[in-house]
């Protein structure tokens, strides 16, 4: 019981950990929830530790009472290259006030350098010898691009950051010496915070127009829940084969929008709606033991993304026009049409010696994104990752993973449109994705 209360009280403190940690990422789906297992690409039939809970929580009943404590720090930096072009705001009103109206273009360059660390947090405790429970609480789904309030594609989106956070406990039971299964609920915060300048200048500011830009923000968040179930089967000691699958959660987002006219004048409204899908991912791993120091891996996952089709935002704000007093507009759809991918990857780990194991892993994730619809809130490209790491075992109770990797991702055409101002960006996309990290387990 002790041992339980213990148990408990460090789930408590790994939830805190996360909840205060604002887990932003550079693309939608993350995929840093443990070093260890994003460093050999066993995913759902590795079990090696307690962040199989996330992976496929089937492999629970394998595993002591456990706690992993894990650390990623993701930098994406991303450069789109194009020409931008923003009409003026003053030729909603018609002449003779159009007449002064100050367009924007230009042609060149704008940079996002994002950079964060991860935390994420497992735990697994077998309740007898057939039944286990564990917990996850971790980024799940997320984006972030900050482009500066000065930058050309200011007029699209000056910034974008999200908040995630999954608590996934699980419950696993295993059926028969070669067969478990485990499943449990997903409850899932998400939240999202934009800023994008808009073009009010005019040529006799301030009598027609403003000396500078104005802005546009919203921010909004919810919890929703979903769900995922696993299945594991051991041919024998050594082949393991794993399914797991997460169910589509769809985030319906609420909060404020505001406008800020320059020189003065302030709109706000409390009813700003954003449903925004999480696509539901199926999993499938082999996991073989070629010797007894070398292992092999390898993972199919299947997304989903064919469920987004737009974004639809309502009662989002902007300037007031005659016909439009409030600003308010009631509805503002951003097509996307994504598309659903097959990701690849293939892994390895050897050991060394009995305290030291050596991983890699290469992994294949095409974009889901179409270059009529990208923009550069998402700029996403078909990426390529490299990861290599390693775990030491300190001793019996304590073990430390570390893991680097670079993933190459392909230069995309941008085609981004803001429906509300007109404002344009065509061009492509430079991007890449460096990660280093580490974990703790301990076995308690």
């Amino acid at each position: 019981m002790k041992q339980i209360n213990r148990t408990l009280k460090l789930s408590a403190v790994g939830l805190l950990s996360v909840l205060v940690s604002q887990a932003y990422a550079s693309g939608y789906k993350m995929e840093f929830q443990s070093a260890s297992v994003l460093a050999d690409a066993g995913e759902a039939a590795v079990v090696e530790d307690a962040g199989t809970n996330w992976y496929n929580s089937a492999g629970l009943v394998y595993l002591p009472r456990q706690v992993v404590l894990s650390a990623i720090d993701v930098y994406a930096p991303v450069t789109i290259t194009g020409d931008v072009n923003a009409p003026s705001t003053l030729n909603q009103f018609g002449p003779p006030i159009s007449l002064f109206g100050n367009n924007f273009t230009a042609s060149g360059s704008a940079s996002s350098h994002p950079n964060t660390v991860l935390p994420a947090f497992h735990v697994s405790v077998p309740v007898s010898e057939k039944i286990a429970l564990g917990m996850s609480v971790v980024p799940a789904w997320g984006f972030t691009e900050d482009y500066g309030e000065n930058s050309m594609l200011r007029y699209n989106l000056t910034r974008v950051y999200t908040k995630t956070l999954d608590i996934a406990p699980s419950i696993a039971m295993k059926i028969n010496d070669r067969w478990s299964v485990g499943i449990g609920p997903d409850i899932h915060y998400f939240s999202a915070q934009s800023k994008s300048h808009t073009r009010t200048e005019g040529t006799l500011a301030p009598v027609i127009g403003t000396v500078a830009d104005s802005s546009s923000r919203f921010s909004a968040s919810s919890w929703n829940y979903g769900g995922h179930i696993g299945l594991l089967y051991r041919y024998d000691d050594r082949t393991r084969v794993g399914l797991n699958y997460r169910s589509k959660i769809v985030m319906n987002l609420s909060g404020w929008s505001d406008f800020s006219l320059d020189g003065g004048g302030f709109f706000e409204t409390n009813s700003f709606q954003l449903p925004i899908s999480l696509p539901p991912t199926t999993t499938l791993s082999v996991y073989h033991d070629m010797t007894p120091c070398w292992a092999l891996m390898g993972t199919v996952a299947y997304d989903e993304w064919s469920t987004i089709k737009n974004y639809h935002a309502r009662n989002y704000i902007q300037p007031p026009t005659p016909t439009n007093p409030s600003g308010i507009l009631p509805d503002v759809t951003v097509p996307q049409n994504m598309s659903n991918t097959f990701d690849l990857s293939v892994g390895t780990h050897f050991k060394v010696t009995d305290k030291w194991m050596l991983r890699g892993s290469f992994k294949y994730e095409p974009t889901p994104t179409t270059s009529a619809y990208r923009d550069i809130n998402f700029p996403d490209g078909a990426k390529y990752g490299l990861q290599i790491g390693t775990r030491y075992q300190v001793n019996h109770q304590v073990a430390i993973d570390l893991i680097y990797g670079h993933v190459f991702v392909k230069s995309e055409h941008i085609n981004d449109v803001n429906p509300v101002t007109g404002a344009t960006v065509t061009g492509h996309t430079s991007s890449s994705i460096d990660l280093l990290g580490g974990q703790l387990v301990w076995n308690i």
